[in-house]
């Protein structure tokens, strides 16, 4: 049945008034009742995500953490020579408004010695002609004049640098402002990264012990070393073959080549030379699991670092593969890690 044209829908002044309010507020949709929950949803999208627990969950939280360091890092090196620019400015500034002031000072007093002997002498030929005349200044006056002027110039000079200074202060106080900021923003950006990577650590822990030495070690960390680290340790007891890169027997060189394919990283050189020639340097004191380790001046023989002073290698013939001490050795050459 058609609707009745004489049944309208009443409309209240307060809901007209209502609909005009939302017009002006630029709203698409009617207010009612139901509007409070959007907030709280909005409210509850905005609040912070919980730090991941699992592996995956961190790997995506440092990878979003090493990208906003990196951003940050821009930040503060771009701050930095913003500083270095502005401080620069400074000084050439505050050079030239003390040049200045050190040219006007001798025609100041100059200027005042002159007005003081015309002051002292009194006499009206000391400012005007031998007659009193205004027609003419005297020598002394005419000196006087000039002398005031230069000051006066000179003064406009010392105006426009020092107004210069002033304002190459406030810029370098702004930029000064901006590399702290940038500088704790990229401190706090590094020190979650770090955190991030202590839980990685801690979840990927791995106990070695060699049966026949007794000596024990940690490899720590998900890297791609430390995962290195772990693959070349299940190899321990394997016996040593000259040459040999797996996957049951090996020479030095050779187990690292080895642990490294098992892990995507294919293809390195089975020569201990070329090998160092790789990846970034380390130092014996930042040493950590998965570093390669060198000895000999001709880096004759390699290790896996695993942690505390302790290596995993394969020594020699008639030796397998074992965990060893750093301390033993007087021939410690060096170690670079490859990632």
């Amino acid at each position: 049945m058609a609707p009745d044209p004489r049944r309208r829908r009443r409309i209240t002044p307060a809901a007209t008034a209502a609909s005009m309010l939302l017009i002006g507020l630029g709203a698409t949709a009617p207010v009612a009742a139901h509007a409070a929950p959007p907030l709280r949803l909005a409210s509850a999208a905005a609040a912070p995500n919980p730090t991941p627990t699992t592996e995956q969950g961190l790997r995506k939280s440092l990878n979003a953490l090493n990208e906003e360091a990196e951003i940050l890092t821009e930040k503060y090196n771009k701050a930095r020579v913003d500083l270095k620019a502005a401080q620069k400015a400074l000084r050439d500034a505050t050079k030239t408004a003390q040049a200045l002031r050190n040219q006007a000072a001798p025609a100041r007093e100059q200027l005042g010695r002159m007005a003081a002997a015309n002051y002292m002498a009194g006499a009206p030929d000391a400012i005007f002609g031998a007659t009193g005349s205004p027609d003419g200044l005297s020598d002394s006056a005419y000196l006087v004049q000039n002398q005031a002027h230069a000051v006066r110039a000179l003064q406009k000079e010392i105006d426009q640098a020092e107004a210069a200074e002033r304002d190459a202060k406030a810029k370098t106080a702004k930029v000064e402002k901006a590399w702290q900021d940038a500088k704790k923003a990229r401190s706090e950006a590094k020190a979650k990264v770090t955190e991030v990577l202590k839980r990685l650590d801690k979840l990927s822990t791995t106990h070695a012990r060699d049966p026949r030495t007794g000596l024990t070690a940690t490899i720590k960390g998900s890297d791609l070393p430390a995962k290195m680290a772990r693959k070349a340790y299940g190899k321990i007891g394997s016996p040593y073959v000259w040459a040999a890169a797996g996957p049951s027997s090996f020479d030095c060189s050779g187990l690292v080549v080895w642990a490294y394919a098992q892990v995507g990283k294919s293809g390195l050189p089975h020569y201990t030379g070329d090998l160092y020639a790789l990846g970034t340097k380390v130092s014996r004191g930042a040493l950590r699991s998965g570093d390669l380790v060198y000895f000999g001046s001709n880096l004759h023989h390699m290790g896996i670092y695993l942690s505390d002073g302790k290596y995993l290698h394969a020594p020699q013939t008639g030796d397998v593969v074992k965990i060893s001490k750093l301390s033993d050795r007087s021939d410690f050459a060096g170690a670079n890690r490859i990632t």
